[in-house]
Formats: C-alpha cells, sequence, structure tokens
C-alpha cells in the first residue's frame, strides 16, 4: 500500500509541469491566453505555444509510459504493475484532453465560420 501511495504522490509531483496541465489551466482562463492572468512583466502566453506544450506533453506522457512498460517486461524489479498502469492511464488520459481540446477549438472554428457578417 505504501508503494501505491509512492507512485501516487511522484506522479502527481510531476503532472504540474508538464504541457497538458498548463493547457488545462489555460483553457480555464481564457483571459491568461490574452495576458490577463500574466504576472508583471511576463510575457502573455500564445495559444500556439500553449498549444506545442500540450502536444509535447502528450509525446513526453507516452514515451515514458512505453519506457515503463518495456522496463516491466524486462522484469525491473524498480518498476512495477501499478507504475506502468498509472503511467501508461496518464498517457490515456493526456491524449484524451488533447483531443477534446482540438474538438473544441475545431467547434469554435465551425462557428465563428458561420457567422453573418
Amino acid at each position: 500500500m505504501d508503494r501505491i501511495q509512492d507512485v501516487l504522490a511522484s506522479s502527481t509531483g510531476q503532472a504540474g509541469s508538464t504541457g497538458m496541465a498548463r493547457a488545462a489551466q489555460m483553457l480555464a482562463r481564457p483571459d491568461a491566453l490574452m495576458g490577463g492572468g500574466a504576472a508583471a512583466g511576463a510575457a502573455p502566453a500564445s495559444f500556439a505555444n500553449v498549444l506545442v506544450d500540450a502536444i509535447q506533453g502528450v509525446q513526453r506522457a507516452q514515451s515514458e509510459a512505453s519506457a515503463v512498460q518495456k522496463a516491466y517486461q524486462q522484469g525491473d524489479p524498480e518498476v512495477g504493475l501499478e507504475t506502468t498502469m498509472i503511467a501508461m492511464n496518464k498517457a490515456s488520459l493526456s491524449f484524451q484532453m488533447l483531443a477534446q481540446a482540438r474538438n473544441r477549438v475545431i467547434a469554435a472554428y465551425n462557428e465563428v465560420m458561420n457567422m453573418q457578417v
């Protein structure tokens, strides 16, 4: 049980630094994209930068899950089944979140294109 708690604690500690976490924060506060939520003196984050960070975060999560899965299959004593499952689920959820963000952007684009001028 302690090992599971350690894995969960380490995975949540790393989640704050991923691009997906940043994208989730930006999608929750759209005014931050325009610089309204930025700290004084900090450059406002552009949507392109947020999107690139999100895609890179998904890619990192997927490559980490793949590496952990390989290590588990090769019998590495440092990697347990719970670590492997958490990494795989984290990669899956980050990909699903990116797909939902893409769907919302496409829906917003279609709505703007259908507006009458």
